[in-house]
């Protein structure tokens, strides 16, 4: 069994450091991208619109003119995908981390301690996945926002919509 623990956990590793390479998240089926610092967001019948980190909204290319309020509520938006990505991310990290303590402990002499193992891992997953699912409430919050102050936004303002927020939170919660 201790055999096959070593070439497994260096799977495991090399599964991690690929992943962590992965610049992009996809939400929303598709709807928004994250590519380094710049989310795009897509609808069908319109045309591709971009939010910088700093709040710069540009649609089909061309920059929109807004508000500082509106381009502070941009760059939240912009904050709160990036959270789902990080979030993403440690939760990736904490699977792997999961993975190999069980590895660990199901060749260890001592096997009760992966039960353990198990449900401590679980709770973080959980909590991680609440914590995605405040990201989502608040891009929501955000697009809700836009739409009624930026015009050019709201063919882009039903991307979240309040069940996919409520979905979110009762899967983390099962």
């Amino acid at each position: 069994m201790k055999a096959l623990a070593r070439p497994l956990l260096l799977a495991v590793l090399a599964c991690t450091l690929a992943a962590c390479n992965t610049p992009d998240t996809v939400m929303a089926n598709g709807a928004i991208t994250l590519d380094g610092n710049q989310v795009t967001l897509r609808v069908i019948g319109t045309s591709k619109a971009t939010i910088d980190a700093d709040g710069t909204f540009a649609v089909d290319g061309k920059a929109v003119v807004t508000t500082p309020a509106e381009r502070s509520l941009l760059a939240q938006y912009n904050q709160s995908v990036r959270s789902v990505h990080e979030t993403g991310l440690a939760m990736g990290k904490a699977g792997v981390r999961m993975a190999a303590k069980a590895v660990v402990a199901s060749t260890s002499s001592a096997p009760g301690n992966a039960g353990e193992t198990a449900e401590a891992g679980a709770g973080q997953m959980q909590q991680l996945s609440l914590d995605i699912c405040k990201a989502q409430a608040s891009i929501k919050t955000v697009q809700d926002q836009l739409a009624t102050q930026l015009a050019s936004f709201k063919p882009y303002a039903s991307i979240v919509s309040s069940s996919d927020v409520a979905d979110c939170e009762s899967d983390a919660k099962d």
